[in-house]
């Protein structure tokens, strides 16, 4: 069964345990190994910790969203992270050359290398980042799956 969750919170930094305690559980209900959830789960946090530093520039009172979905048939989650600070440049976010050895600035390419899809748009009166993991089948747990319709991810 589909479902959507929504999370409204301010960019508080200390919201962020429950917000990294929801999708944990919600990649499990999705049906995503122990590890995957782990990752997904650093994924989102990535992105919020994104979002508050540098869209809202450190203030801990401004909006938030977060809305997840479960996609058809057990395919995978979808989440949107949508804030209302200032816009990125998209072809900016890629993150530093990896052979820039220091630290921070690697939170692009951990994200990117979790999730399959990893998109960033700024609009007219907000930013929206959408992540996207697929489960290895698109079947839910317990059918079966043939090599022909394996999806990608994991």
């Amino acid at each position: 069964m589909d479902f959507s969750f929504k999370l409204e919170l301010v960019s508080d930094p200390e919201l962020l345990c429950v917000v990294r305690g929801a999708v944990q559980q919600l990649a499990a209900i999705v049906g995503f190994t122990e590890e995957d959830c782990r990752a997904i789960t650093l994924a989102v946090d990535e992105v919020l910790t994104n979002v508050i530093r540098h869209s809202y520039g450190n203030r801990h009172d401004q909006p938030i969203e977060i809305l997840c979905r479960r996609l058809p048939l057990d395919s995978g989650i979808e989440f949107l992270v949508v804030d209302r600070g200032r816009s990125a440049d998209p072809d900016k976010l890629k993150g530093r050359n990896l052979d820039d050895v220091r630290p921070g600035g690697l939170g692009m390419h951990l994200i990117a290398q979790i999730m399959d899809t990893v998109h960033y748009e700024p609009l007219p009166d907000r930013n929206q980042f959408r992540l996207i993991k697929y489960r290895k089948s698109p079947h839910p747990v317990g059918a079966e799956s043939s090599p022909e319709s394996s999806g990608r991810g994991g």
